[in-house]
């Protein structure tokens, strides 16, 4: 094989080895060695929605935790009972997560006064704080859509999701690892044949019979 080839295959594999070390150390910066995701939002308004396909789209369980002033609200029911009862009313509806940002992303619906939702039969758990309310989704009861809700003239001021998996620490690390190898092995590959004619051209040390000559 010619040193050309020798140095573009290199090249490739160092350019695959170098990608593979920043994904493998970003993940594994971001999630730590727990495998430990978190996604925020800043709604601002009174009534925030977390369908099911945000709340179960995972095995794993999920925290939810959201803040605001006064008593902050948050209540689990059936997907089918929360869009009967919020209808067009105003409120914004978590649509997913954003990877890159750590950020949920979400869109603003409805209009009109928000309504209180709270003391109502339709909730399979809630839960209500001063502050900062948390609640935790276990997955048995899926499909669930999760309902936050402020006190009378306040808003959410912020909404954390997170969710751990000690498998996507283990990718991380993988990647990582394989991504430090095909970097080394491709910088061996690509410099071997230029260090290998170097040395070749590089004069030979002299002998003792030499030097005593």
């Amino acid at each position: 094989m010619s040193a050309l080839i020798l140095r573009i295959a290199g090249t490739i594999v160092a350019l695959l080895g170098l990608v593979g070390v920043i994904v493998g150390g970003w993940f594994l910066s971001s999630l730590g060695t727990s495998g430990t995701a978190t996604f925020t939002a800043a709604p601002d308004q009174r009534v925030v929605v977390l369908a099911p396909d945000v709340l179960n789209r995972l095995d794993s369980p999920i925290e939810v935790t959201a803040t605001g002033k006064g008593s902050v609200w948050a209540g689990t029911a059936r997907p089918s009972d929360v869009e009967a009862l919020l209808g067009d009313g105003p409120r914004v509806e978590v649509t997913g997560v954003d990877v890159s940002e750590w950020a949920l992303t979400s869109t603003d619906v409805g209009e009109g006064d928000a309504m209180d939702v709270r003391g109502l039969d339709i909730w399979q758990s809630s839960t209500s704080e001063d502050g900062t309310v948390s609640t935790t989704i276990e997955q048995d009861d899926a499909p669930q859509t999760l309902v936050i809700t402020a006190a009378d003239g306040e808003q959410v001021q912020q909404v954390e999701y997170r969710v751990s998996d000690e498998r996507w620490s283990t990718i991380a690390i993988v990647v990582l690892v394989v991504g430090v190898v095909l970097l080394l092995l491709g910088l061996a590959l690509a410099l071997g044949p230029r260090m290998l004619r170097a040395r070749r051209g590089r004069p030979a040390a002299p002998t003792h019979e030499e030097v005593g000559a």
